[in-house]
């Protein structure tokens, strides 16, 4: 299940994916953590979890590891280093999701680069989407694509313009 989350650094959205993993229970004790106001607890999770996401095959718990980064960019001095870790896991999702042939995993990496403000990445993201949408020549996968493409230049058209 996919859900939608504010990150504590600048209040952009970010996809956070909800499963259950070996990773899940480090990231519920980060966040409370943060909420706490306990940044020593917190990146100490963040680590386990990071760890055990690593330590799982799939992508899921990659992405969902590099959302809890983000939030960890709430503490201060810590949001360029916590960007610099997310960008990194979600590069690792984005890696095994294709290495997998998810197209699921690819296209929820491009969503995280986007949401970042990385237009490379979100390209790269969707040339590999539309490489598993083409090799298993489906239409519907390739329909998602395109649709998820112009919902991130959407989103990067509306940031881009100056406040009035």
């Amino acid at each position: 299940m996919t859900g939608r989350t504010q990150n504590g650094v600048d209040g952009r959205t970010t996809t956070r994916i909800e499963a259950a993993g070996p990773w899940t229970e480090h990231i519920h004790a980060m966040d409370q953590a943060l909420t706490e106001r306990n940044a020593t607890t917190a990146v100490r999770a963040w680590r386990n979890a990071y760890a055990a996401a690593l330590a799982t095959p799939g992508w899921r718990g990659l992405v969902e590891v590099a959302a809890g980064s983000l939030r960890i960019g709430a503490i201060p001095g810590f949001g360029k280093a916590s960007e610099a870790r997310a960008r990194e896991t979600y590069w690792l999702a984005l890696f095994r999701a294709r290495q997998q042939g998810s197209l699921n995993g690819v296209l929820d990496a491009a969503e995280a680069f986007g949401a970042l403000g990385d237009g490379a990445m979100v390209e790269q993201c969707l040339r590999v989407a539309e490489g598993l949408a083409a090799l298993h020549s489906d239409k519907g996968a390739a329909d998602r694509v395109r649709a998820l493409a112009a919902t991130i230049a959407e989103r990067s058209t509306v940031a881009a313009k100056p406040a009035e």
